[in-house]
């Protein structure tokens, strides 16, 4: 019995055991319990209950011959059966899945206490701009262009049309202006004032978050906390600032 193949079998969705079971009957062509637990190198009251099992998939049927029961290999052609009734179940189980999600997250408990967490390096930076994907509220983010990676570019890109796919808006209040900006799902104000600190290359703030990402020399690194209340402090001074700022001409295509 070839490794190779209870392996390429367990890539189907058989169980290792269901696989070696499998196989030993593939091998026999039909047998009794004992016979085929044999070949499979497993005890019969575990290969009884695979039998019984990988009949209810198609994969096996029983007969009885001189009062013993015996089971035989259906067509190998009968996995492509099983594969595809596994891919229907996990399809219901999916959806049922979006179902329960909002009920599951009402139970869901956070610690009062803001949780912190830090991401260093590009693929840090790149990993916590991900995270924004999830987000359920609009995006207030505060951006310093002058301090933006040129390195950032394609990657900004690539992160907008996914945040576009998902439906996400943002908001962004930019340090300096660019005469128009791409309206996906977003919307530019400028800040029309002569700042005497540098911020950091952008901040942004959504659901229970407060991201910040530094991109400065010998810095490199992102930062994620996570607290309703804060996040919630920091909203209304966002809102005061996009009032009192200047809309972004918008071009009519998205991002290339």
């Amino acid at each position: 019995m070839a490794t190779i193949s209870i392996e390429q079998l367990e890539k189907l969705g058989l169980q290792t055991n269901e696989s070696r079971v499998y196989l030993a009957l593939l091998e026999l062509g039909k047998g009794s319990v004992s016979q085929i637990s044999k070949l499979a190198q497993l005890n019969r009251t575990t290969s009884y209950d695979i039998l019984e099992g990988i009949s209810l998939y198609g994969l096996a049927s029983r007969s009885v011959s001189n009062k013993k029961q015996l089971y035989i290999a259906e067509p190998p052609n009968r996995l492509r059966a099983y594969v595809e009734s596994k891919k229907r179940k996990l399809e219901e189980s999916a959806k049922k899945l979006d179902e329960l999600l909002p009920d599951l997250q009402s139970l869901y408990k956070t610690e009062v206490k803001p949780a912190i967490k830090f991401f260093e390096g590009r693929t840090g930076i790149k990993n916590i701009y991900d995270h924004s994907l999830d987000a359920k509220s609009t995006i207030y983010s505060i951006l310093d262009l002058s301090e933006y990676l040129p390195e950032f570019d394609s990657f900004g890109k690539e992160h907008i049309r996914d945040r576009v796919k998902r439906n996400v808006k943002e908001k962004v209040l930019a340090r300096y202006s660019q005469k128009k900006a791409y309206q996906s799902n977003t919307e530019y104000h400028w800040l029309d004032y002569d700042f005497k600190l540098t911020q950091a290359a952008e901040v942004m703030i959504y659901d229970d978050k407060v991201i910040g990402v530094l991109v400065k020399p010998g810095e490199n690194v992102a930062f994620e906390i996570q607290s309703q209340s804060f996040a919630n402090s920091l909203k209304p001074l966002f809102e005061i600032a996009w009032k009192q700022s200047k809309p972004v001409e918008s071009k009519n295509k998205k991002p290339a």
